[in-house]
């Protein structure tokens, strides 16, 4: 049963680190089978708190304005989710860093939502795992985004790097003006994701901020071709003054 079990939450993990709703959808079932052959396996529940965090967040990426009004309830449900599993995650395993992985990103958006104990949780599970890169990334993001620490570039530069660094990298380059830099780690993403849509949505909005709204476009079209349902990539269109 052992071997079963962590075969089917590693698999879950790889699903959820491809950053994208294919692997999520994928994530789910795999982690859900865990719990059901371990009801008390710690880890299985916070992976697949892990996943509806961060599936979470992509609803809510792809929802502004009056859309984001009326879908509010969708990535809610989600952030809820997340909270409840790494809640019993910690209850199992209080000395889990990734229980504690779990919960800080849990706690990062929604209605729980809670920067003090998010910070906490996020610094302890460094604590208790200093080496996972997770767990090192999610500190780095309580601390502040700061580009320049050397916490995010490791995670950008292991073998394979772990996408949602790269891609908070990059904004966090973006908004100190580091339009440049911000390109070379997204297109870094793009090469090894290249049929991500969050990677090419995040392109795109970045070339458009740039001035160069004809090749956001054409980036965009391409996130078309691979998932034109993707609610991201109406929003990117929506976003660029034109329709799907």
């Amino acid at each position: 049963m052992t071997q079963n079990l962590e075969e089917l939450v590693q698999r879950g993990r790889e699903q959820r680190r491809s950053f994208d709703v294919p692997g999520y959808e994928e994530a789910v079932p795999l982690l859900r089978e865990a719990i059901e052959l371990c009801p008390t396996s710690a880890e299985a529940y916070a992976e697949l708190s892990l996943t509806y965090s961060a599936w979470g967040l992509r609803r809510e990426s792809s929802c502004t304005g009056l859309r984001h009004e009326l879908r509010v309830i969708e990535f809610q449900s989600l952030y809820d989710l997340a909270y409840d599993y790494a809640e019993l995650a910690l209850r199992l395993a209080p000395e889990l860093a990734a229980a504690h992985l779990a919960m800080a990103a849990a706690l990062r958006r929604g209605v729980k939502s809670d920067p003090d104990r998010r910070a906490r949780e996020a610094l302890l599970a460094v604590e208790l795992d200093a080496d996972d890169l997770e767990c090192r990334t999610e500190r780095w993001r309580v601390q502040g985004y700061d580009p320049d620490d050397p916490a995010v570039r490791l995670a950008v530069e292991a073998k394979p790097p772990l996408l949602p660094a790269q891609l908070d990298l990059a904004e966090s380059l973006a908004e100190r003006g580091r339009y440049p830099e911000a390109l070379t780690e997204l297109e870094y993403a793009l090469r090894l994701h290249p049929s991500n849509v969050q990677v090419y949505y995040d392109i795109a909005m970045l070339l458009d901020r740039k001035g160069l709204r004809a090749k956001a476009l054409e980036l965009l079209g391409h996130a078309r071709r691979l998932r034109a349902e993707d609610p991201l990539v109406k929003q990117g269109f929506a976003l660029l003054g034109e329709a799907v």
